[in-house]
């Protein structure tokens, strides 16, 4: 079986970057079709980071574990963000259709999964403040004070972009919307993904999902999925600073936060 475990590795090393694949769909393709749990067991066993198996997902489209260790799935879904995949995962509020902010086709793709207005921009989720200048974004006094006394939290803001190269983001706005998260999980994923636009996980103007079982009945299995049950949490409050006046664009979770600067 030492043939079968090499045309694994070599069919990981070269798939391409924004792929995933199930145990299932390796052993089809490789020609050993009733061969899916020896796949597993031979992934599972791998101890080689040259080997790319966060590509390789169950066949339900949740991520699993990583390494051996189940409670790496994070890891997983950051790693195949980072590469421009797109997948549904916990953000610090609720599910999000995520992908890579630096990845125009990831980006274009969520919003023809999402079925979105083509002219509304996505909120971008950071791991920290200076992430902002990879959006060729300078603040001002004002809004570094600001944004030093409520973030992190689930607060969004707006902010002027002008930048022609980030136009597949700001849509013709001129303007981003970023959010600096406080829960650990997601900024654990965002310091190995980047920036992320995390839309909710559902179709425009429909419910958003609370749980990945909502999700999979939006997008099916076109995506990859980070499962942490139920969330339930209000979407973020979101205010544009681009003016001299602080204006609240949606009232949201952490609004108090934010109240007696309005």
């Amino acid at each position: 079986m030492n043939n079968l475990k090499n045309k694994i590795f070599d069919f990981l090393i070269h798939s391409k970057k924004r792929q995933f694949f199930n145990y299932k769909q390796i052993a089809e393709i490789l020609g050993y079709k009733n061969y899916q749990r020896y796949i597993a067991k031979i992934l599972s066993q791998n101890i080689s980071p040259e080997i790319p198996c966060h590509r390789v997902i169950y066949k339900n489209g949740e991520v699993g574990g990583y390494f051996g260790h189940k409670n790496w799935d994070y890891i997983k879904s950051a790693k195949l963000l980072a590469e421009g995949a797109v997948g549904v995962i916990p953000t610090d509020t609720i599910y999000g259709i995520c992908a890579s902010a630096f990845n125009k086709k990831s980006v274009e793709l969520v919003y023809k999964l999402r079925k979105r207005n083509p002219t509304k921009p996505c909120i971008i989720l950071i791991n920290s403040v200076n992430d902002l200048k990879r959006f060729d974004i300078e603040l001002n006094r004002k809004q570094k004070k600001l944004l030093q006394e409520i973030w992190p939290s689930k607060i969004s803001v707006i902010l002027k972009c002008n930048s022609e190269k980030f136009k597949y983001l700001h849509r013709g706005k001129n303007t981003l919307a970023f959010r600096l998260p406080s829960k650990k999980l997601i900024l654990e994923i965002l310091k190995i993904s980047g920036p992320l636009i995390a839309p909710s996980a559902n179709l425009e103007g429909f419910i958003s999902s609370q749980n990945i079982s909502q999700a999979k009945k939006y997008f099916k299995n076109k995506v990859f999925y980070l499962n942490r049950g139920k969330l339930t949490s209000k979407p973020s409050t979101l205010i544009d600073l681009t003016k001299n006046k602080i204006q609240l664009i949606r009232k949201g979770a952490d609004f108090n936060k934010i109240k007696n600067f309005i």
